[in-house]
């Protein structure tokens, strides 16, 4: 969602510059519809602000294309599906082991009940569970390990219908997040 905005907002100033080129070069004798043969004048006949105009249109369009090439780095990927689901005795959570199901690129792995992150970055993390369940609460925690300690990411917790037959609901939590080199994700159920 950020790197769309931000290419967006690029976008946006590029048609901006762009508009303005354009604008300058129709004031300044861009191209004629009464001639005949060429449209444009030639370099020499073209005022100062017009052949500005050509030269910061230059510059804008060798600006774009190397936001282009930048844009086309491959991006790691990785979406998993639940292969095995165990709950502790002693407490009211439940772990989730993850196999992925599509996997792109090697920044992201998983290992377990963990993802661990091999390349720094900014990450845009979906966690999403469906609950069929009557007790009062149900809820998810995504947590990130790492320099020896946890941090809570994201929490989701949904009320339980308590009809067995309408208990259902589903608790989703996304956003973005940097991620250091050889951190781990995990998520956890209660």
């Amino acid at each position: 969602a950020v790197a769309c905005a931000i290419a967006l907002l690029t976008q946006q100033t590029e048609l901006q510059s762009l508009r303005r080129e354009v604008s300058r070069l129709q004031r300044n004798g861009g191209p004629s519809q009464k001639e005949e043969g060429y449209p444009w004048h030639s370099l020499r006949e073209q005022s100062p602000e017009a052949l500005e105009a050509w030269a910061s249109g230059e510059r804008s369009r060798r600006r774009r294309a190397v936001l282009t090439q930048k844009r086309k780095k491959r991006r790691s990927v990785l979406h998993l599906v639940p292969i095995n689901i165990t709950s502790k005795e002693d407490s009211d959570v439940t772990e989730v082991m993850w196999q992925p199901a599509l996997r792109r690129g090697r920044g992201l792995e998983a290992q377990g009940y963990v993802v661990r992150v091999w390349d720094a970055g900014v990450y845009l993390l979906y966690s999403q569970v469906l609950f069929h369940d009557v007790t009062f609460t149900m809820g998810q925690v995504v947590s990130r390990e790492g320099q020896g300690r946890q941090e809570i990411l994201f929490r989701c917790i949904c009320s339980m219908p308590s009809d067995p037959d309408r208990a259902y609901n589903s608790c989703y939590s996304a956003g973005e997040n940097h991620k250091q080199w050889k951190s781990d994700v995990s998520r956890g159920h209660r």
